[in-house]
């Protein structure tokens, strides 16, 4: 395996060569990378090429079977850097082989631009373009500097004063500047993006000898918080061979103008957008033991698909076992040393007992598709094999972050799940799961709550326990059904008819659990036709990257999904599907066809923003499911929050640019049973205006606070994840947050904190506060008024 990543230097180093004895690496140099001709003054110079690709990663790249000499020619990319490339091999015989000395190649030419871009902005904002111009020839320059805006992306702005901007559209702004030799220059460009999406910022610098040019993306964001809505249809064209379906879009009346992004997608297989999206399942943080088995378990479900279905596909096989091997050593660092696991490992006082089993059942799965050390397996089965009752009871030892699980019938019965799922080692544990499975169908007797009756059901259908078909029984009358739909709610057991409007609501990630593993027992005794109205059900919750809404569902979800796929074979029809989407008088028409061929792609169509209902019709044979999904910002506060959250901004520094920010977060429950109940698990998102970037080194600050077990950052440090192991109503917990400004941004929009209860997201409360950012701070000579006084 080779991998390239860049190593900054001030000035390039020379190039060496050779990486393993038996493999030559042989780099082609793009036209970018080669440093320009010097030519006289008189003589003309070349056209200056556009630098476009600037990766942070080159190389990530393995080579299968190799006995052989090869030469591996990559094309570099166009940041002026120096690329360390080094490399490993493993052999059965020879074992591990590393490179001896890491090889360098220098991207290097005597004249180039630079600039330094935050992660993004927000429409109307105001940001200083940076640009670095830098003269490693042996005479001083005079560059003329451009900035282009023949795309009208955005306006240039100049200070009036403090406050106010002028707003100037013009084609380009030029500064003339003298770059000393062996040195560099800064000059800067001000500007306000006038659109959402990736601004092109195209810049050059040209002097009589040499030039340079580069192309930059810039991402604009629209301002306020996403949402975003899925309306997913399953489609079953086994009685009939035709199916019409108006889908309507709601948009609210308040939503940000042109942030909304629509898409129609059709895919043969179930498992299609979960394929295309097998990091990015849900859109949550996951930073905990339990959360971490997001990127794993799905992985084992679509490596099982694939070989049931004999369905060939060799690279998303490479893909999924790669990611399984990142979960499995990611999901180690959580083992505690008698062989448990918990959320937050070692920092944790003890093992979780429902953790364990949910990590020991998927281990066992994994398996089959990647190395599993048997002693990691044998010695966490004993951990819940000895903590067990004389009942039969399995007792949470450690911290369970959703009250979902606080419950002993569903705990035990989740626990059976892990030994039934080692056929293997049942001999060995044989006493432990016949004790677990008497204590099952005892409690089963006794219990109303939807949730553990769900678990129960399954473990005694897994046991071929006649008590099995009695809880399915209960179960059946607390059903819900709508139209064609089927599901089941842990919030209210009375069976009833609901609303058909109800099915695309969001539901909570309880119904979707409960709902899957009644499913999953169902699919051991009944028809796919039984079971059709449940998948249906299941389906419209899904989101539009193929998961659910959190972790838990989204992994029961994908399993139950995934056995109905392969026990009927979905994909395997033929269906073509045409599409009409009407909004503002104007109408978009398509079709899409599916078959065997393409049942696994995911074949999506982007919907105009004025898009505001779509029909389609779908005739042939098969199956397949459609989506049409939806994302916009709205900048409103949450209503009925569950929490409540108080920024304020402490200091802010225009001298120093450092921001010292309070937020403060309470568990406010609305349900009257909660009162005197703790939260879940809570997560708190604090959004950094554009252009700070959160101190990393102040977090034991908040490390020390009561509840605070984990602080990470995202979209490069402008964005702190707080994780709360739980919350006490009206026990209110204060952050201190600190911020340093690394990008001359002003006028920012107000920022947003997000405070939710991870395992049911419809809990929780978004804030917003804003900063003072003066045009006086950010602008530069000609860009700055009379009104600001410069030192």
């Amino acid at each position: 395996m080779l991998m390239g990543f860049p190593f900054l230097l001030p000035r390039p180093l020379p190039l060496s060569t050779g990486l393993f004895n038996r493999v030559s690496f042989n780099a082609a140099i793009s036209p970018m990378a080669i440093p320009p001709a010097i030519v006289h003054p008189q003589a003309p110079v070349a056209a200056t090429a556009i630098r476009k690709s600037f990766l942070e990663n080159w190389i990530f790249w393995n080579r299968m079977n190799s006995n052989e000499e090869f030469t591996l020619t990559k094309t570099i990319p166009d940041t002026i850097t120096s690329w360390v490339v080094t490399g490993f091999s493993l052999n059965s015989k020879t074992g591990l082989a590393l490179t001896k000395n890491p090889s360098k190649i220098q991207v290097f030419q005597p004249f180039f631009v630079s600039t330094n871009l935050p992660y993004s902005v927000k429409r109307g904002e105001v940001i200083a373009i940076p640009v670095i111009i830098f003269n490693y020839m042996e005479k001083n320059l005079d560059a003329e500097v451009t900035m282009d805006n023949s795309d009208k992306e955005f306006d240039f702005a100049e200070a009036t004063n403090e406050a106010e901007e002028k707003l100037i559209d013009e084609i380009q702004r030029v500064r003339r500047v003298t770059i000393p030799s062996n040195s560099g220059k800064t000059v800067s460009f001000m500007i306000r993006p006038k659109k959402a999406g990736l601004t092109t910022l195209k810049i050059s610098a040209t002097t009589p000898l040499a030039g340079d040019a580069i192309h930059q993306k810039l991402k604009v964001e629209p301002e306020g918080v996403t949402h975003f809505e899925n309306r997913a249809v399953f489609i079953s064209l086994k009685n009939s061979q035709e199916l019409a379906v108006d889908l309507k879009l709601n948009v609210p009346v308040d939503a940000i103008p042109d942030s909304e992004y629509f898409e129609f997608s059709v895919v043969g297989d179930l498992l299609g957008p979960t394929i295309k999206n097998l990091d990015n399942l849900v859109r949550m943080p996951y930073g905990c033991g339990e959360q971490n088995m997001v990127n794993f378990v799905p992985n084992i479900l679509v490596l099982k698909y694939l070989e049931v279905t004999n369905k060939k596909k060799p690279s998303l096989v490479e893909k999924a076992k790669k990611f399984l091997e990142i979960g499995y050593q990611r999901e180690l660092t959580y083992k505690h040393d008698d062989g448990s696991y918990s959320a937050f490992g070692k920092s944790d006082p003890a093992g979780s007992t429902w953790l364990t089993a949910y990590v020991m059942r998927s281990f066992h799965q994994a398996s089959r598709y990647t190395d599993i050390d048997p002693k990691v397996l044998s010695a966490g089965l004993d951990f819940l094999a000895a903590k067990q009752k004389e009942s039969g009871q399995f007792p949470e030892l450690g911290k369970l972050f959703d009250s979902a699980h606080q419950n002993e019938l569903g705990l035990t019965s989740f626990v059976l799940l892990a030994f039934f799922e080692n056929e293997e080692l049942i001999p060995k544990y044989r006493q432990t799961i016949e004790k677990g499975v008497v204590f099952v169908a005892e409690e089963s007797d006794k219990s109303d709550d939807p949730y553990a009756l769900a678990i129960a059901a399954l473990a005694l259908q897994l046991a071929k326990h006649p008590y099995a078909d009695k809880v399915l029984a209960k179960l059946e009358s607390i059903a819900k059904r709508s139209y064609d739909h089927k599901w089941w709610s842990k919030t209210d057991t009375d069976g009833a008819t609901v609303p058909s409007r109800t099915l695309y609501l969001r539901p909570r990630s309880n119904d979707v659990e409960i709902t899957s593993y009644i499913l999953l027992a169902l699919i051991e005794k009944e028809s796919a036709e039984a079971v059709l109205p449940i998948i249906k059900w299941l389906i419209a919750q899904r989101n539009s990257n193929g998961g659910f809404t959190s972790t838990q569902d989204t992994v029961i979800g994908l399993q139950a999904l995934t056995k109905f796929a392969y026990e009927t074979e979905t994909g395997s029809g033929i269906i073509d599907i045409s599409f009409v989407a009407d909004g503002s008088g104007q109408a978009t028409t398509d079709s899409i066809k599916v078959k065997p061929e393409n049942a696994l792609v995911l074949q999506t169509h982007v919907l105009p923003k004025t898009t505001r209902q779509v029909n389609f019709t779908a005739k042939g044979q098969g199956s397949a499911m459609v989506q049409l999904s939806s994302r916009y910002n709205i900048v409103q506060k949450d209503k009925k929050s569950s929490f409540k959250v108080k920024p304020t901004v402490k200091t802010q520094n225009s001298q120093s640019q450092q921001l010292t920010l309070e937020v403060c977060a309470e568990y406010v429950p609305l349900e009257e049973n909660d009162q005197s109940l703790d939260s879940n698990m809570a997560v708190m998102e604090i959004n950094l205006p554009s252009g700070y970037i959160s101190d990393v080194d102040s977090f034991p600050q908040i490390e020390a606070i009561d509840r605070v077990k984990r602080i990470e950052t995202k979209n490069s440090d402008s964005v702190v994840l707080v994780y709360f192991d739980s919350l006490t109503p009206g026990d209110v917990k204060c952050l201190p947050v600190q911020a340093s400004k690394a990008h001359a941004i002003a006028k920012q929009k107000p920022a947003a904190i997000s405070l939710y209860d991870y395992y049911d997201t419809e809990r929780r409360a978004t804030e917003y506060y804003q900063v003072n950012g003066s045009l006086c701070d950010i602008c530069e000579g000609e860009d700055c008024g009379t009104s600001c006084k410069k030192t």
